[in-house]
């Protein structure tokens, strides 16, 4: 049976809840082994947990990072949804910190995994927090590791 609206709705809170309670292992079980994961799309892909997993790696670059999703909406039609929230990135050592407008699209399997999610974002999608420097993350490093 292929997934529902309110399957995609649920994964897609349980990737904002992953996100935002530092929780790795969540966010791995909700991706298809052979899922492919594209953050910000034109960027070579991701394939599979194992490299779902450095991304995440790089993105909270162990402590020195902290990441927090601000989500402001889910829709959900068939086996596909759109997320659109803030990620809220600080370097508190630096006095650095970025907020950014993604919206990702996704789409699940009938076992209710994402086999796809897109992140959508640019220059224009940031802002700096009150009283920080702006931090500019550099998506290439998360290919390195």
């Amino acid at each position: 049976m292929s997934a529902t609206p309110k399957d995609v709705r649920h994964a897609l809170e349980q990737y904002i809840k992953a996100w935002a309670t530092n929780d790795k292992a969540l966010l791995l079980s909700l991706f298809a082994e052979d899922a492919a994961f594209c953050d910000p799309v034109g960027t070579p892909e991701f394939k599979g947990r194992e490299a779902i997993g450095k991304f995440w790696e790089f993105a909270h670059q162990g402590v020195a990072r902290e990441v927090t999703p601000v989500l402001e909406e889910i829709r959900a039609c068939a086996n596909e949804g759109i997320l659109r929230f803030t990620m809220q990135v600080r370097v508190p050592a630096a006095n650095q910190g970025l907020d950014l407008s993604v919206v990702e699209y996704a789409v699940l399997n009938d076992a209710g995994k994402i086999t796809s999610l897109r992140a959508f974002w640019d220059e224009s999608s940031a802002s700096v927090p009150a009283g920080m420097d702006f931090f500019a993350p550099d998506v290439s490093e998360a290919y390195q590791k």
